[in-house]
């Protein structure tokens, strides 16, 4: 036999459940706007060594940008 729940039993739990939701769900929002955040100063301050790293190198600027790209100079290719 099916057991019935009161009717103001079952509106009370799902009250309950409605606010432990929305809780769950502003948490969610400021923890993901605070990884965003880190994640952007991290983006920084890999920009900034990779810069220093270029400016650093005795390479120039396109022989830099070629090794980043995967490009290979016609020079390589003559000797394969």
């Amino acid at each position: 036999m099916a057991r019935t729940v009161n009717k103001a039993a079952l509106e009370e739990k799902i009250r309950k459940l409605e606010g432990a939701i929305r809780k769950n769900r502003e948490q969610y929002d400021r923890l993901t706007a605070d990884l965003d955040e880190l994640l952007a100063k991290r983006r920084a301050i890999q920009s900034e060594e990779l810069m220093k790293a270029i400016a650093e190198s005795p390479r120039s600027y396109n022989e830099i940008l070629q090794y980043i790209k995967g490009e290979t100079s016609d020079d390589s290719d003559a000797e394969v």
